[in-house]
């Protein structure tokens, strides 16, 4: 083995590795309740896709050509279907998790004064919340009992300080009965 082919071996291990590393970041962040984020963050987060499209399709388009080539026919294949796939997820994994494992929504109850409040609830108990405020969004995830117009979220993951766990549904409108301020709801 050559110094020349080495080089290239290690230089295929960093890239694939940063590509596979972002990759899996950008999916992990597609995934209900994991993208709680503030303006920082949103920062990196752009960085992240900045340096991962172009990686992406470097990575296609050398493996296209040096498949073309005839080197390392098999290699090529599997980075140009798994480069695909992770375009694919990282771009659409969130409504690929809303369709299948939360499936059909049942009531959308949003606010937007002063926080935007939005919580989804679906038909197999499972619900949604995103809130936003000035800088930081936050999602929530957990499963809800509607009980005579009472209310009961139970969160997966820590609730958003926005976001309270009893709401007392009266006519359209949603009144949270244990939140630290009282916002806005209705029924959508």
């Amino acid at each position: 083995m050559t110094i020349k082919n080495i080089l290239i071996i290690i230089g295929q291990l960093i890239t694939v590795s940063l590509f596979l590393f972002l990759g899996f970041f950008l999916i992990y962040m597609k995934i209900p309740g994991n993208g709680a984020i503030c303006d920082a963050e949103q920062i990196m987060l752009f960085g992240t896709w900045i340096i991962f499209i172009p990686l992406a399709f470097g990575l296609i388009i050398n493996s296209w050509i040096f498949y073309k080539k005839g080197k390392w026919k098999n290699y090529r294949i599997i980075l140009i279907m798994v480069a695909l796939i992770l375009i694919l997820l990282s771009i659409s994994m969130r409504e690929i998790i809303m369709a299948t494992y939360y499936g059909n929504e049942k009531n959308v109850i949003e606010g937007e004064n002063p926080v935007f409040i939005k919580i989804q609830l679906f038909e197999n108990g499972k619900f949604f919340a995103y809130t936003y405020d000035i800088s930081c969004e936050s999602e929530n995830t957990g499963t809800y009992n509607l009980t005579n117009n009472k209310l009961n979220l139970n969160y997966t993951n820590e609730k958003s300080e926005y976001l309270g766990t009893e709401y007392k549904i009266e006519n359209n409108n949603v009144n949270c009965l244990n939140c630290e301020q009282n916002y806005e709801l209705k029924i959508k």
